[in-house]
């Protein structure tokens, strides 16, 4: 039988406060950080000290989902994804590339501050970043609504299967005289949603950045299960 063994792949390069975030921070004056970083990125013992020289209060915030303070994932994307409620002045993100920033744009309504550490480069985004996808889901929550017929999507990969709630979810929305039915796979293909003209609208069940991400590229509705189980908390976040 394979041995799985789990490495973590760090940068090798040096994380540390370059002149164009020191004069950033300057700038923008933050008296608090709540600081995240992808795993890549997590060792940050320099760029901490820097930060302390400059007296500002750093919280090494902890996501549920994870092991160790500073990392966040991709599917950390709702409001009570966090241990602790987020309060310092800025929210700043070591990282490249935008899938973990978006994970915070969706959960936070505060902008986010990126510092992509090999490109040295500092961008600030918040939800006009993401202002498509967040009507597109807006959209689906009211066609969802509606909808008679509805497609709930399983996947059987370990961690993402969530075969007993979409199990729940169908019982409910035949209390509703709705008909659901439940499509299992391994890996949820957006190509293969179209051969099922029938189905008014979809429910994910699998990561929760498929019904945010991928919904603008597809033709049906299409919404994440715990939306379905509670559209009315759904609506508010949005609404933030």
């Amino acid at each position: 039988m394979p041995r799985l063994l789990l490495i973590d792949a760090k940068w090798e390069g040096e994380i540390k406060l370059t002149k164009k975030l020191k004069a950033h921070l300057k700038k923008t004056k933050p008296k608090s950080i709540d600081l995240f970083a992808s795993v890549q990125f997590s060792n940050i013992k320099e760029f901490l000290n820097d930060l302390k020289k400059l007296k500002i209060k750093v919280n090494m915030q902890k996501v549920k989902r994870t092991d160790k303070p500073l990392q966040i994932l991709g599917c950390d994307c709702y409001p009570d994804s966090f241990e602790k409620k987020l309060t310092s002045d800025m929210i700043l993100y070591i990282g490249d590339g935008m899938f973990h920033p978006k994970a915070l744009i969706l959960a936070i309504d505060k902008p986010i501050t990126i510092f992509d550490p090999i490109s040295d480069q500092i961008k600030v985004v918040g939800r006009k970043d993401m202002e498509r996808e967040l009507n597109r889901k807006k959209a689906n929550l009211k066609k969802y609504l509606i909808a008679n017929k509805i497609g709930i999507l399983v996947t059987i990969k370990p961690g993402q299967q969530y075969f007993l709630a979409a199990k729940k979810l169908k019982e409910n929305l035949e209390k509703e005289n709705k008909k659901a039915y439940i499509f299992i796979d391994d890996t949820l293909n957006p190509m293969n949603y179209e051969n099922y003209p029938f189905i008014e609208c979809w429910v994910n069940t699998a990561c929760p950045r498929i019904g945010t991400d991928d919904i603008i590229n597809i033709n049906q509705p299409m919404i994440n299960l715990r939306d379905a189980l509670d559209p009315g908390r759904a609506f508010v976040e949005l609404e933030k």
